[in-house]
């Protein structure tokens, strides 16, 4: 059965991860990717595009997407980037998208309501119509409610509720007509 990430299973993925590796540790890794090049972008990368109110659980998907060795863009993380939202940060994140492999929208409730990120979108739609999918994150109650436009994507789908044990191969990417690839064909794989 497929499923959506949730809130939850990302809350119980990051304790267990800072139990295991260390709050510190942790840090680290995340600082790390902070400092790396963002502008030398591997073949395959996938820009995220995200609403800067959801940057916890940002970190917490870099941290998942990390564990299945998938490099992922994050916009407040690159260092080339104003640190003012101006023309010249709305043509660096065009750059960006078209740079990267492939788009993932992380749909939440603020990321629904991101002006950036629904500009974002549909540039990747005019850019990467096959390597653009939704990612949609489950509120604490359960529940996730997207704007009907968002069924024109594929969505990310997960074959199990246990992120500490998720590999590439329990990842999907559900098609609007209801298919599934695995995430490898997805990025190219």
């Amino acid at each position: 059965m497929k499923r959506n990430i949730t809130q939850n299973n990302l809350s119980d993925f990051y304790r267990k991860e800072v139990k295991s590796i260390g709050k510190q540790h942790l840090g680290e890794i995340l600082e790390r990717k902070r400092f790396e090049k963002q502008s030398d972008l591997s073949k395959h990368s996938i820009f995220l595009s995200h609403s800067h109110l959801d940057k916890t659980i940002v970190m917490k998907m870099g941290l998942l997407f990390e564990k299945i060795n998938t490099e992922l863009y994050v916009d407040w993380m690159d260092k080339t980037l104003p640190e003012s939202t101006n023309i010249e940060t709305a043509a660096q994140i065009k750059t960006k998208i078209s740079e990267c492999n492939n788009f993932l929208f992380l749909a939440t409730y603020h990321g629904l309501r991101s002006k950036w990120c629904n500009w974002e979108l549909g540039i990747a739609d005019s850019l990467k119509a096959n390597q653009l999918a939704i990612l949609p994150i489950e509120s604490k109650s359960g529940n996730w409610k997207g704007n009907e436009y968002l069924q024109l994507y594929p969505e990310m789908v997960l074959e199990t509720d246990n992120l500490e044990e998720l590999s590439i191969n329990q990842i999907g990417i559900r098609k609007p007509n209801g298919q599934t690839i695995s995430f490898s064909e997805w990025i190219g794989n």
